[in-house]
């Protein structure tokens, strides 16, 4: 059995814990499982923006009905809107994705944003 390297990975901070555990805390199919995963996740940034590669070490599957299951949004600074959403796949937590709707550099990152709205997608 091949297993994946975990090499550059690490514990997430605080602020990305707490910024993970914000956007699964809304009602959706397979939260709490995906909160369980959360507990024993590793991160790697992917990016400046604040994307995260999530490989949880000992994942029970969700049973989540979409890839992206919530998705937060804000205004960064200059008035661009900023996506935050969480991949899911195979039932299993894979990244945390953060981007402006005009590909520009994110500013103010999604932690520290005044206003966060978070909402699940829903088929």
């Amino acid at each position: 059995m091949c297993r994946e390297s975990f090499t550059g990975l690490r514990s997430p901070t605080e602020t990305e814990r707490d910024l993970l555990k914000r956007l699964l805390s809304v009602n959706f199919q397979g939260a709490g499982a995906l909160c369980r995963q959360l507990a024993s996740t590793l991160v790697e940034p992917i990016d400046r923006d604040g994307s995260l590669r999530l490989r949880p070490v000992d994942p029970t599957p969700a049973k989540v009905s979409r890839r992206i299951p919530v998705e937060a949004t804000y205004v960064d600074t200059d008035g661009v809107l900023v996506h935050v959403l969480i991949h899911v796949i195979n039932g299993v937590l894979d990244e945390l994705e953060v981007y402006r709707e005009d590909s520009g550099t994110v500013i103010v990152a999604p932690a520290e944003a005044s206003v966060l709205e978070v909402e699940p997608w829903v088929n």
